[in-house]
C-alpha cells in the first residue's frame, strides 16, 4: 500500500531456561527472520499454545519468534550436556526439598 513503511522484523531471542547449570559455548544464533523461509506445522494441545501466546505478549515478541527461542534453549541446554557429578547433586538437592515438603506436610504446616 502506497504511504505505508515496512517495519523491522524485532530480532530473534535466546532465553535461558536452566541459568543454574555450566554455561554451555556460544551458541549458533538463528538467521535474520528475513532469511528463514522453512515453515513447520506443529500440533499442540490448546492450553500450551495459549501459555506460549501468553508468554510471547508478556515479552513483547511472536508466538513464532517464542517458540523459536524456547526450542532453541532447549537444544543448547539439553541434559546430555549436563555431568553425572550436576546431575547428581540436582537430584539430591530435588530429594532435600521433596523431604522438607513431606515433612510440612506430617506436621500440618
Amino acid at each position: 500500500m502506497p504511504g505505508m513503511k515496512r517495519k523491522d522484523a524485532p530480532a530473534a531471542e535466546q532465553l535461558s531456561v536452566f541459568e543454574e547449570f555450566v554455561p554451555l559455548p556460544e551458541p549458533i544464533h538463528e538467521p535474520a527472520p528475513d532469511t528463514m523461509r522453512q515453515i513447520v506445522s506443529l500440533r499442540m494441545p490448546d492450553a500450551l499454545l495459549e501459555r506460549v501466546e501468553e508468554v510471547a505478549r508478556g515479552r513483547g515478541v511472536s508466538p513464532s519468534s517464542q517458540m523459536r527461542a524456547l526450542i532453541a534453549a532447549g537444544l543448547d541446554r539439553s541434559y546430555a550436556a549436563v555431568t553425572p557429578d550436576e546431575l547428581a547433586a540436582e537430584l539430591a538437592s530435588l530429594r532435600k526439598g521433596i523431604d522438607e515438603i513431606a515433612a510440612r506436610l506430617r506436621t500440618g504446616e
